[in-house]
């Protein structure tokens, strides 16, 4: 099972962006075999923040335009969602207590990780591969920068 992260989604829909070519592949991949893809609902709740941020997106969308997208993923692409339950707390306590050097904004990877491989993801797409090393996924693929 593959997933993908906000980054790629970000740069998929942003056309303007030099991310965009090497992401809107993925995000196509995606919509080609939906039954192979897992989309966690904290990455579309990510998406909707980054579509309407002025900082991330040149021209920001308003809440109907970015809920268009976020409905379309979850609702009406056929690629599956799963999300955060609670039964796996003791597995984000547990994670990164060996390292010191994260910072706390990572508790969010963190979450993320555990929530894919609690629901069978093997591959992640994403940009920020480092931020999820730690974790046990068969593949961390980069699809930007190769």
């Amino acid at each position: 099972m593959n997933s993908v992260d906000t980054n790629i989604l970000i740069y998929a829909i942003n056309n303007g962006c030099t991310e965009h070519e090497s992401a809107v592949k993925v995000y196509q991949d995606m919509l080609d075999s939906p039954s192979q893809w897992i989309v966690s609902d904290q990455v579309l709740f990510e998406f909707y923040r980054g579509l309407r941020h002025p900082k991330i997106l040149e021209y920001p969308l308003n809440h109907a335009q970015a809920m268009k997208q976020i409905t379309f993923l979850r609702e009406e692409s056929g690629v599956l969602h799963c999300a955060y339950e609670t039964s796996f707390w003791d597995s984000v306590k547990e994670y990164g207590t060996h390292s010191t050097d994260r910072k706390p904004v990572h508790i969010f990877d963190r979450v993320l990780a555990i929530t894919l491989l609690q629901n069978g993801v093997t591959a992640l797409y994403t940009r920020n591969t480092k931020d999820f090393v730690e974790f046990d996924f068969e593949e961390i693929i980069n699809p930007i920068d190769g």
